[in-house]
């Protein structure tokens, strides 16, 4: 398809804007028509928007082409902006990337991983097995744990359930499409809670219902951006968590506090396994910064729209600058999967412009650097990835692998925190 006019000015047009899951919250505008519904130009406003603006188009574990071939079939078909806004939303879950959002949403929408998430779950030997849970969350204080088996999921069979997401814009998932897919199922809808049939390992079976991950999620808004506590033999190894806060400037001020006391700590661990939902940069360079006597790269940003539309690539780094307290004893931060977005550029960053450890599994994958757009032919709202983003030695965010890798890192078997444990026997500590 021909889409160079089209693109044209799509980079005037696109603001990068620092919300996820709440702006689109917020987006829950009606249409108002006062003429049938044009599908096929909300068709074309979205697919141009898609190849012009969207960093990652460009993939080598599926065929976009086909799928958008699918999509824009049943896409046409729809008769209102309702039902057309169901099929793109649904053909951006075949993505796979928790950045590609499409929104406003209803109750009978998935959640939003990893930010309303408390589990991840994927397909071992054709068993749905849970790779990891968030620690205090609903699927954690029911008992489930890494290693049990998804024996049901609302009364469907796991590889059912994994499909549902998609809808009929993806009728061949790939595997790793139905491990997104088993993940969404787990973790439900906005509106409804879940009702999960779960084998153990040792081989007990039971029947679980959780509330809804949007209201588990929600609960969590009025804790303080940042908790501190002293863990280990002696107590002297800093643990500082931040706590989902990295899109609040307050952190800023938080994290300064809990640097002045972990001060005398003889090694600080840098908790990143609570920051799903993104932030902003200007929080983050002032957290690495604490770790560092000098200026230093951190990421490194491509642009692929400027290229796409003139033909100039735009690539820059980004640098941190040292800040006071400095800590100059051992640091080790630790990362999972629900360290998200600009949570997953702190760790890169940690690891590239300091002398940190880090110690974790693989990331929440939330692809790039957020731009939000809205689409005034069908009332949408999409956010997407419009700035790739990688480690300043050039590999992408995503692929990024801890220096100490570590699965589970969350939750254990046994329910104890596997992170911590593992940071403090490197320290040779036990508590």
């Amino acid at each position: 398809m021909a889409f160079s006019k089209a693109i044209m000015g799509l980079a005037g047009l696109l603001i990068a804007l620092p919300g996820l899951a709440q702006a689109q919250d917020a987006a829950t505008q009606e249409v108002q028509q006062t003429a049938p519904f044009d599908a096929v130009a909300a068709w074309n406003e979205f697919e141009t928007l898609l190849r012009g603006a969207y960093a990652y188009i460009e993939r080598d574990d599926l065929d976009v082409d086909a799928q958008l071939d699918r999509s824009q079939a049943l896409a046409e078909q729809a008769e209102n902006a309702e039902d057309f806004r169901r099929v793109i939303q649904q053909t951006a879950l075949t993505f796979m990337d928790p950045h590609l959002i499409v929104g406003p949403f209803t109750d009978d929408d998935y959640a939003i991983i990893m930010t309303a998430a408390d589990m991840d779950v994927a397909f071992v030997d054709g068993r749905a097995v849970v790779g990891d849970v968030r620690r205090v969350s609903p699927a954690f204080d029911a008992g489930i744990r890494s290693g049990d088996e998804m024996l049901a999921i609302d009364g469907s069979a796991p590889i059912d359930a994994a499909q549902l997401p998609f809808g009929e814009v993806l009728p061949d998932p790939t595997a790793a499409q139905l491990d997104y897919g088993v993940t969404l199922a787990a973790n439900g809808k906005r509106g409804s809670g879940r009702v999960l049939k779960v084998r153990k390992g040792t081989g007990a079976v039971r029947e679980v219902e959780l509330v809804s991950t949007r209201t588990y999620a929600r609960s969590l808004s009025d804790r303080s951006p940042i908790a501190v506590e002293f863990v280990g033999a002696e107590g002297d190894v800093a643990v500082i968590r931040i706590l989902n806060s990295l899109g609040n400037n307050d952190t800023i001020t938080a994290f300064d506090a809990a640097m002045v006391l972990a001060a005398e700590a003889r090694a600080v661990i840098l908790d990143m396994r609570e920051t799903p939902s993104g932030g902003n940069t200007e929080v983050a360079r002032s957290i690495i910064g604490h770790f560092t006597t000098q200026v230093r790269p951190y990421q490194m940003h491509v642009i692929p729209v400027y290229e796409r539309e003139f033909s100039v690539p735009r690539q820059f780094v980004e640098y941190v600058h040292p800040r006071e307290p400095y800590f100059g004893g051992p640091v080790y931060v630790l990362h999972g999967r629900w360290t998200g977005s600009m949570g997953e550029g702190i760790v890169i960053g940690m690891d590239s412009a300091t002398d940190a450890v880090t110690v974790g599994s693989n990331m929440g994958d939330l692809l790039g650097g957020l731009w939000n757009r809205d689409l005034p032919s069908s009332g949408a709202r999409v956010d997407l990835a419009g700035e790739a983003l990688f480690h300043v030695d050039g590999t992408p965010r995503e692929d990024y692998v801890a220096q100490v890798p570590l699965t589970p890192v969350d939750t254990a078997p046994d329910g104890t925190d596997p992170g911590i444990a593992m940071v403090l026997g490197l320290l040779g500590d036990t508590e």
